[in-house]
């Protein structure tokens, strides 16, 4: 496949590619190990047919033939072998590469939405703050507000009060006593 296409791919797809990989994998070992069998199975005849053979070599130069044959059969079977392995572990290498790729790009993007997640929380936390400190600065102003309207309100009092004590003594009013 090219390396667009598995780029392209979904996580779930490229994990279905690994498993059927290792599906092969596992069928091309047992296979393998029946070939080897078989292989070792064939050596054991060959040895004891070689007697045989060499007998029938000088009676007839037929077994030569058909020994001939079977050497061809064999050395085509270990190439066969040969290739299947090779076959299985090129496949096995890219599916590795593949898979440590995509752990690699799955923890670059949990590493990336930790990070945002911090900045939000950080964001949120420094929004709290300022929120609390502003209330308390306007609790503060309101309080200073207040104590000023009452200190103007007391001082408006005392020089209303001292005014009309002066209009009172000026012009001969009643006191406010009376």
């Amino acid at each position: 496949m090219a390396d667009r296409e598995l780029r392209r791919m979904h996580r779930a797809e490229l994990i279905e590619i690994i498993y059927a990989l290792k599906q092969s994998e596992d069928q091309l070992k047992a296979q393998n190990a029946a070939l080897t069998a078989q292989l070792q199975d064939r050596q054991l005849r060959l040895e004891s047919a070689g007697s045989i053979a060499q007998a029938a070599l000088e009676l007839n130069n037929v077994f030569a033939a058909a020994q001939a044959a079977a050497d061809d059969y064999l050395h085509s079977v270990q190439a066969s072998l040969a290739d299947t392995n090779a076959t299985a572990a090129n496949t096995l290498s890219q599916a590795r590469s593949e898979a440590k790729r995509i752990l690699e790009q799955a923890q670059a993007d949990a590493d990336n939405l930790k990070a945002q997640a911090q900045q939000e929380c950080d964001a949120m936390t420094a929004a709290a703050q300022k929120r609390t400190q502003t209330e308390a600065d306007c609790k503060a102003m309101v309080e200073r507000a207040e104590q000023e309207v009452q200190q103007r309100w007391q001082a408006f009092d005392r020089k209303a009060n001292e005014l009309l004590d002066q209009y009172r003594s000026t012009d001969g009013l009643p006191s406010e006593e009376t």
